[in-house]
């Protein structure tokens, strides 16, 4: 595995989590805003390192790599196409 991918994933879901923690304490709407773009980036990161990773690293098994491209996909189809909410 490149030693890029779990990187760019694990920055993006920190950046989903501070988002959606920061979300629940937001008081004032440029609070929720700020929340908002701090979890759309890190859905935004998450989901292109699966996607590119599975896409560049042909050293990974063909289940593992479709795996990557499923997880991309669902990540940012139900995050960013608003069937699942995570912030109050």
């Amino acid at each position: 595995m490149k030693s890029w991918i779990p990187g760019v994933v694990g920055l993006g879901i920190l950046l989903l989590f501070i988002g959606v923690i920061y979300g629940v304490y937001a008081d004032t709407q440029d609070a929720l805003d700020t929340a908002s773009a701090i979890k759309d980036v890190g859905i935004f990161l998450a989901g292109i390192g699966l996607a590119v990773g599975a896409l560049i690293d042909s050293e990974e098994d063909n289940y593992v790599r479709f795996g990557m491209l499923l997880a991309a996909a669902l990540l940012m189809g139900l995050l960013w196409g608003g069937l699942i909410t995570i912030s109050a």
